[in-house]
């Protein structure tokens, strides 16, 4: 199959941004000529992927054409890995959810069990999406903890120790015939920003405050990803030798020790404000904040606020003028997003605060982490997977068109 064109990606992007945009726009934005832009619909037209309508002329006008994407053209499969739960979706080109599977998956499950798991749930939803879509983007995977997109490959440090080193891409891909990608959280929640958020601005930090903290700036639609391309260094801000909570990093009092859900989730219970096991951090987090108890409130309000006033510092010193963010602590406690705003209102800078679960329309953060990444493969490789083989009976067809 021939790859799409060089700004197929680009004109996907943008309607997935702002849906109904006429040829002229589209040449306006993407800074095209009105042959390229036509050439490119009608390339994606033929896939399936994008639909056009006419509008009757008025009185002295001419008809407008508007092209948008197909409701049953383009759809992803989104795999989300975190420590405390982990799912399996079918999701539309603009990241709807239309089918999710809980998969009981943690710390201590075995990789090749794990493989198995999201594999065949992968497999389920695909023969889903052939009966309903004609093209897929592509398996996104978006792991919580380093993994690197290029090698398709799980890094240190994670949670998941077992999984350290695991080329978890490239064993889906072999397990079901399907191209697949992974990248980290927080490095796809850039992503996502970047393709879904019509309204962002140019540059932005993001802040992720979960399991752990992470931390990534976003400079020319683009994360920035450092020499080592880890997100976590802004969780170990504040590391020192010595001091009052040990981090895994080998410091004391770093972010990701003082500030996380998971201290919080340890200190709730030291302090009897929640009681028994759970996996759900969201659960435990929207407890705390419902409470209205003073020292619930104070562990949630004190984490937000010694992550905004470490954030701020840092979209002070780049000149950034939005900083976006998200996580558990900040979806589920709006004590703790109060606590952010009145960090930034101090005066002597223009950064303002965004909240990652107010700019998707309820869609789901971690879905749209990883349909970033189904969109990363898409814009690398060049390609969409005509969903035809699955309905023919050829599953593995997909893997040889890759």
């Amino acid at each position: 199959m021939e790859p799409l064109s060089i700004n197929a990606p680009s004109l996907l992007r943008e309607l997935t941004r702002n849906g109904g945009v006429t040829r002229q726009a589209l040449q306006t934005t993407l800074k095209v000529s009105g042959p390229t832009v036509t050439r490119t619909i009608l390339e994606l037209t033929d896939l399936g992927v994008l639909e056009s309508t006419v509008t009757a002329a008025g009185a002295k006008g001419r008809p407008a054409e508007t092209v948008d994407l197909a409701s049953d053209g383009l759809c992803i499969i989104a795999v989300s890995i975190r420590a405390e739960r982990a799912t399996v979706s079918l999701l539309d080109a603009r990241g709807q959810g239309v089918e999710i599977r809980g998969l009981p998956l943690g710390e201590e499950t075995d990789y090749a069990e794990a493989v198995g798991l999201i594999g065949q749930a992968a497999l389920q939803l695909t023969a889903t999406a052939a009966a309903r879509f004609r093209s897929l983007a592509g398996v996104g995977i978006s792991f919580g903890g380093s993994a690197d997109f290029t090698t398709g490959a799980i890094t240190t440090p994670s949670a998941f120790k077992r999984w350290r080193g695991k080329p978890l891409a490239r064993d889906l891909e072999f397990y079901t015939g399907l191209p697949c990608a992974i990248d980290n959280y927080s490095f796809a929640l850039v992503g996502a920003l970047n393709w879904f958020d019509a309204s962002k601005a140019a540059d932005f930090f993001l802040v992720v405050a979960d399991y752990g903290i992470g931390g990534v700036s976003s400079i020319g639609n683009q994360a920035y990803l450092g020499q080592e391309r880890r997100p976590g260094d802004f969780g170990h801000i504040g590391s020192r030798t010595t001091g009052r909570l040990a981090c895994h990093c080998g410091g004391y009092d770093c972010l990701a020790a003082t500030s996380s859900v998971k201290t919080i989730d340890r200190e709730a219970r030291d302090q009897g404000l929640a009681t028994g096991k759970t996996r759900d951090l969201a659960e435990l987090v929207r407890s705390l904040d419902a409470s209205q108890g003073e020292a619930a409130l104070s562990l949630l309000t004190g984490a937000a606020r010694r992550i905004a006033e470490n954030a701020l510092t840092i979209c002070r010193g780049m000149g950034l003028i939005s900083c976006v963010f998200g996580g558990v602590l900040f979806d589920c406690s709006p004590a703790a997003c109060a606590a952010v705003e009145d960090v930034f209102a101090a005066p002597g800078h223009s950064a303002a605060p965004r909240f990652l679960h107010q700019l998707f329309d309820g869609r789901s953060p971690d879905n749209l982490a990883a349909a970033s990444v189904a969109y990363h493969l898409l814009s690398d490789k060049r390609q969409v997977y005509p969903l035809a083989a699955y309905r023919d009976g050829d599953a593995m067809r997909l893997r040889r068109l890759s």
